[in-house]
């Protein structure tokens, strides 16, 4: 069996263990007075309204979303922002928040089958039709992302010099 290199183990890693933080910071939102927000359950809609088989499959699309922000934060900001790491993660968490925000809530509003079919509410812009606190959950979770991506690719750099 041949075997796989640690430079494609790594990735996979990032992306598995931020990818939890950030799922367990979002399950946290009830408690601050936002609703439920269960990514992975609206990533997996896209696939199929099967709420079962959609939160499986969102949880996997999780995962790869955060392979590709894994790889754009290895050959970007880990790359040419020079800070320490702690303020490397903060950052691509504020640009994820951003993004997310701006961009990927408000089309997520117009394309998602449960928004589409009455299921779900659409969120806006900055989660707007959730309640303040969401936005600032998203930004919390975004954080538990990015900072453990930043803290573990620090480490494995330092280790392989």
């Amino acid at each position: 069996m041949p075997k796989v290199p640690v430079s494609c183990i790594r990735p996979l890693v990032l992306s598995l263990v931020s990818t939890v933080v950030f799922d367990l910071l979002l399950a946290t939102a009830p408690m601050f007075g936002a609703p439920v927000l269960n990514v992975a359950l609206w990533d997996g809609s896209f696939l199929t309204l099967n709420l079962k088989i959609a939160i499986i499959s969102g949880f996997i699309l999780e995962i790869v979303i955060g392979g590709i922000l894994v790889y754009l934060y290895h050959h970007w900001i880990s790359r040419y922002f020079r800070a320490p790491y702690w303020q490397k993660g903060l950052f691509f968490g504020v640009v994820l928040w951003g993004a997310v925000m701006v961009l990927g809530l408000p089309i997520f509003g117009h394309i998602n089958p449960l928004v589409n079919n009455g299921l779900m509410l659409a969120p806006g812009l900055f989660a707007r039709h959730f309640g303040r606190s969401t936005a600032l959950i998203f930004l919390a979770a975004l954080w538990g992302f990015s900072l453990p991506v930043s803290y573990l690719e620090h480490r494995w750099a330092k280790t392989s010099v």
